[in-house]
């Protein structure tokens, strides 16, 4: 079989295999998708019916470019501009304005929540703030998981009036 044909089936046969390995090596369908391409023009460079084993040959050629990409990855460093471009973040926190506003909804939101009965601040207090499933509150206050639900809505609808009045 001409070397052009060997190829071609060695190309068929094994490019999702060989786009399998770059897509877990580099989590990137494109860059998959590109060191697979560069994968068999490499092997197009070469003399196909000259080798003994071309599949182990091809799986050769896409570790030393995952070993490349991987090399220049690791020399890339951020210029000085890229440095302060990340370090000019306009700090939200710093605005008084938007402390104020945020101070504001944080205190309707907890007057709502001491309006709540004591038993549903409770349960929405559980639920959201510390992670107690529902089966667990139901268990603890002996309702059903469905009450539980409805309890935490009904808090939940009244701290989003108190933000809406």
């Amino acid at each position: 079989m001409p070397s052009k044909d060997r190829l071609r089936v060695l190309f068929v046969s094994e490019r999702s295999s060989v786009l399998g390995f770059f897509r877990r090596a580099t989590g990137s369908s494109a860059m998959a998708e590109e060191l697979t391409q560069e994968t068999f023009l490499r092997l197009a460079a070469t003399d196909v019916a000259a080798l003994a084993n071309p599949s182990a040959y091809l799986r050769r050629i896409s570790v030393n470019l995952i070993a490349d990409v991987n090399r220049s990855h690791l020399r890339r460093r951020l210029t000085e501009a890229e440095i302060d471009d990340l370090l000019d973040v306009p700090d939200p926190g710093a605005d008084p304005e938007a402390r104020l506003i945020a101070r504001d909804c944080v205190d309707r939101v907890l007057t709502a929540l001491a309006e709540l009965p004591q038993r549903r601040r409770d349960i929405v207090l559980a639920s959201r703030l510390d992670g107690v499933p529902h089966r667990e509150l139901a268990k603890r206050y002996g309702i059903s998981t469905r009450t539980v639900e409805i309890e935490i809505s009904k808090a939940l609808e009244s701290c989003a009036r108190c933000l809406l009045d």
